[in-house]
């Protein structure tokens, strides 16, 4: 494990221990603040900057993100809020970015006819809810007991959705989850 990768680890605990300190203190009750979704936001854009800039390789990467996620989810269960910076324009499995205009799917909009547990995210290392049609479809062929069954009922589910909720935006989240980005992903440079 290099440096970066053990001190970006040591900083998402810190965080998460952190939010959870104040949430008891404060009221004894864990509820959502998405506090600790945009801080493990803001982790996990750095991770994709410097995946970005070939400072760290994919699996690393990949690893960093779902510990964000599961940061979030021991805090507050929003554990989407982690991973919100790629989820408009990477697949989630391959973490390709998807060019404006082409389908990234929601796996939370097609659960139930894929056949995917959400347990299942772990075993085959999805760090988003949204992936390529090229994952889907290995997903849907995967887990579905019905593969051609599975397949006219997402044709037919994407009929009914607005496109906004499966079309890749081609680009990064502007700001972190409705909040404005705390400083740029350059500025230990």
């Amino acid at each position: 494990m290099s440096i970066l990768t053990y001190v970006l680890f040591s900083d998402i605990y810190c965080i998460c221990v952190a939010c959870t300190y104040i949430q008891y203190i404060l009221g004894g009750i864990i509820m959502s603040c998405h506090d600790i979704g945009r801080g493990m936001n803001e982790v996990v854009r750095m991770t994709i900057s410097l995946l970005d800039k070939g400072e760290i390789e994919m699996e690393p990467a990949k690893k960093i993100i779902a510990t964000c996620r599961a940061a979030v989810n021991w805090c507050d269960g929003n554990e989407e809020e982690a991973s919100l910076y790629i989820s408009n324009c990477r697949c989630g499995k391959c973490m390709k970015i998807i060019p404006k205009g082409e389908k990234l799917l929601s796996l939370y909009s097609f659960d139930d006819i894929i056949g995917l547990q959400y347990r299942d995210y772990r075993t085959e290392h999805i760090v988003s809810d949204k992936v390529c049609e090229q994952c889907f479809d290995e997903l849907v062929t995967k887990y579905s007991d019905d593969v051609t069954s599975a397949k006219e009922a997402t044709d037919k589910r994407l009929e009914g959705m607005n496109s906004k909720e499966y079309i890749s935006e081609g680009a990064y989240q502007n700001d972190n989850n409705g909040c404005r980005w705390v400083r740029g992903t350059d500025w230990f440079d």
